[in-house]
């Protein structure tokens, strides 16, 4: 059999293959459907490039794979700590560009020399924008990777992709439901999976990343939220925990208690890893709030009992920053970044308490370089640093990105949805564009 005929049967199977995966999303509706097709695009994509003959496909690799939902106990990976060393760190910029420019610049300025940056950016003028902002201030950027991939919303740890690392397969991307009406963000996990020439399995569960820590050592910790978001009459507790343990290579899932009241329900405004064996949890005066004190408290009670594989799990409280104005500001929602970990501060707020949190992630980590972050206009959103951010772990050496050049349009009310810095490059006279959600490209 010659070369050609021998490539071609190759391909048709996996075109079969493909049709095999995405012919169940008719029955588990339209979102899975959604995903179906666009994995189909991307296949194709890579099957008849322009100007390509069959002869010279042959020599090309295809990045990513949409694999199937029963794939997951093939998959027998470990998603690493945040606190371990990272190949990347993902950061959606939309929003955050022209909304909170300094966040962004003071993400890129205290990371360089410690991880990459994977900046995705909706179109070229997005990127063209973020350089200026970044030039304008003199912040050197060579660690920062734009991609072009479409998003919604700047809540990158939500929607990204979570990263296990496989003896057998090496860095898989796992792509869970997003449990929000925003189909860009959705679809971010396929996207970038696609720019890493990496493969990406579905994970039958709605994650918001979030409310998912783990020790890096086969220890995870969820809040009730995951399990209201996932329990069905077919899905009972147990059997979520399985699912997810066999996505995550985790061995054990321990579930906490929400903050009452807190909108998100993330494990992530109140608990955070910083060794296998550690673990801080906030701790809120009786004075402050009462019942959300007792709660931090069970939490607390609750992960003291806990063993890992190297004895038990060791609990520090750090405060929890006074609540104004219906927001909840929080120490814990941290970004670690190979040797520097960005932790929130509110410079209106509880200077003792701030003073006294510092503390606690200096004696955590003694050889980190601990810096405070200004998160004061971010939490009014009900998120902070670790929320807009995503660690993408054991992902190996990134690949080359294309340079942003897609065009987009949209309507005045759309682009005037946040307030830009009037210290920064206007927008307008950029030409920034927009489009809603489900604009294709």
């Amino acid at each position: 059999m010659d070369t050609f005929t021998e490539n071609r049967r190759w391909w048709m199977a996996a075109c079969f293959l493909l049709i095999l995966c995405v012919v169940p999303d008719f029955v588990l509706g339209a979102e899975r459907l959604d995903r179906g097709w666009l994995a189909a695009a991307g296949l194709a994509e890579h099957i008849l490039p322009r100007g390509l003959r069959w002869e010279e496909l042959a020599k090309t690799r295809l990045p990513a794979i949409l694999t199937s939902d029963s794939d997951l106990r093939q998959v027998r990976g470990r998603m690493c700590g945040e606190f371990e060393h990272q190949h990347a760190l993902l950061l959606g910029c939309r929003e955050l560009v022209e909304g909170m420019p300094d966040l962004f610049m003071q993400i890129v300025r205290h990371t360089r020399g410690k991880v990459s940056i994977v900046a995705l950016v909706a179109d070229v003028e997005e990127y063209q924008y973020a350089k200026m902002l970044l030039r304008s201030k003199g912040i050197a950027a060579d660690h920062v990777r734009f991609a072009e991939i479409m998003h919604d919303t700047l809540w990158a740890r939500d929607y990204g992709p979570m990263i296990v690392d496989s003896p057998d397969r090496g860095p898989i991307v796992l792509d869970a439901d997003y449990g929000m009406e925003r189909c860009n963000d959705d679809r971010v996990p396929l996207e970038l999976g696609r720019l890493l020439k990496l493969p990406v399995v579905t994970v039958p569960l709605t994650i918001e990343g979030g409310n998912l820590l783990t020790n890096g050592d086969g220890l995870a910790i969820v809040t009730d939220q995951f399990l209201e978001k996932n329990i069905t009459a077919d899905e009972d507790e147990n059997s979520l925990l399985a699912t997810l343990q066999n996505a995550c290579g985790f061995r054990q899932v321990v579930v906490l208690q929400s903050l009452l009241g807190e909108p998100t329900g993330h494990v992530d405004m109140f608990a955070t890893f910083t060794s296998p064996t550690t673990v801080l949890v906030g701790a809120y005066r009786v004075e402050q709030d009462a019942e959300n004190a007792a709660i931090l408290d069970r939490n607390a009670a609750r992960l003291r009992q806990v063993r890992t594989s190297q004895g038990p799990l060791r609990v520090v409280r750090v405060p929890m920053p006074p609540r104004r104005n219906n927001t909840w500001p929080t120490y814990t929602n941290v970004v670690y970044a190979n040797g520097v970990v960005l932790v929130p501060i509110y410079p209106s707020l509880d200077q003792v308490g701030r003073r006294r949190a510092l503390d606690i992630f200096s004696q955590a980590l003694p050889t980190w370089k601990v810096v405070g972050i200004d998160a004061t206009q971010i939490i009014k959103m009900d998120g902070a640093l670790h929320c807009m951010t995503m660690n993408l772990g054991a992902i190996g050496q990134l690949p080359a990105f294309p340079k942003p050049c897609r065009k987009r349009v949209a309507s005045e009310a759309e682009t005037s949805e946040l307030a830009v810095d009037p210290g920064c490059p206007d927008r307008k006279l950029m030409g920034l564009e927009r489009a809603p959600c489900g604009a294709g490209w």
